[in-house]
């Protein structure tokens, strides 16, 4: 049995991994501004805006995941936004690693959440490994501040992996929960052009990314953390009302309106990048869900 805290516990990825690592019997610890501890959870307080952390959350700690950090598509994109964004990443994160230094905590693992908006917003037929660098849009820098962050906190650990997420599917959050709704109705469609590659994950399949990444002495590094079968948003949607035997006939949802709601993070949206995920299936991981039909499939029938 391991003791692993988790920042971002409460999270859609934090407490899918959570329950899989409570369900093999080990002792997970999450920071929580409002902290209610049950049987199975210990739940600390933790304010990052306030530089407060609950010190016991460390005693006996030998694994960190760092999940935390503000939704990139959950509000427009101010200024205030934008800083909010990376301070939610990195502030935590020197929180943390200021306690780790502090109680001299020499961890067995550190596993960093990243994204594969570190490439960019922008769609081309490059396909990006995880040596690439992007363009120098928002996404870029704010996923380079985040990785840049964990650099102090990987000198006190024997192994450390980051994971750059792509599209998470599931049926409890994120993407498809969103749009689940609409193509249910029949009014589902593709944005934009269509043509910009989306780079998924079922759930189950980046939760074992991460146990991965936590347990298995030949991971360490960065992992783009995305199926090995790419697909186009007008292929998905298409795939998705098919699915869900609803009709799909409606025009794409026009790029302006997007901005024109959105403003600079309708780019999200609207652009997309071919991920590759090669070094993660060198190192020796299965995909559970390697196709988008098995995904769906499995998502619509939970529901």
């Amino acid at each position: 049995m391991a003791i692993i805290l988790i920042s971002g516990g409460t999270g859609l990825v934090g407490k899918a991994l959570t329950n899989r690592l409570i369900t093999e019997g080990h002792e997970v610890r999450i920071l929580s501004r409002s902290p209610k501890s049950n049987e199975e959870i210990k739940s600390f307080y933790w304010n990052v805006e306030k530089n407060e952390i609950d010190e016991k959350a460390f005693d006996g700690v030998e694994h960190i995941v760092h999940l935390a950090g503000s939704g990139i598509a959950d509000k427009r994109w101010t200024e205030v936004r934008k800083q909010d964004i990376i301070d939610s990443r990195v502030n935590s994160m020197k929180l943390i690693t200021d306690v780790v230094k502090k109680k001299n905590i020499q961890l067995k693992s550190f596993v960093g959440a990243s994204a594969i908006g570190i490439y960019g917003m922008s769609t081309s037929e490059k396909i990006y490994t995880e040596n690439d660098t992007g363009t120098d849009d928002f996404l870029t820098q704010s996923c380079t501040q985040w990785e840049n962050s964990y650099q102090q906190i990987q000198t006190l650990s024997a192994k450390n992996c980051i994971i750059r997420i792509g599209v998470v599917l599931s049926k409890d959050g994120g993407a498809l929960k969103r749009l689940l709704p609409l193509f249910q109705l029949g009014l589902g469609s593709a944005v934009g052009s269509g043509k910009q590659y989306m780079s998924w994950i079922h759930i189950d399949d980046l939760v074992s990314v991460f146990h991965e990444a936590l347990f298995n002495p030949n991971y360490n590094g960065i992992y783009n953390a995305v199926s090995t079968q790419e697909t186009t948003n007008q292929s998905f949607s298409k795939q998705l009302a098919k699915s869900l035997s609803k009709p799909f006939f409606l025009p794409n949802v026009p790029a302006f309106a997007l901005k024109l709601v959105f403003g600079e993070m309708a780019n999200v949206l609207l652009e997309g990048s071919r991920v590759c995920s090669e070094k993660l299936i060198n190192t020796g991981f299965q995909f559970q869900f390697p196709t988008l039909n098995e995904v769906l499939k499995d998502i619509i029938s939970k529901k």
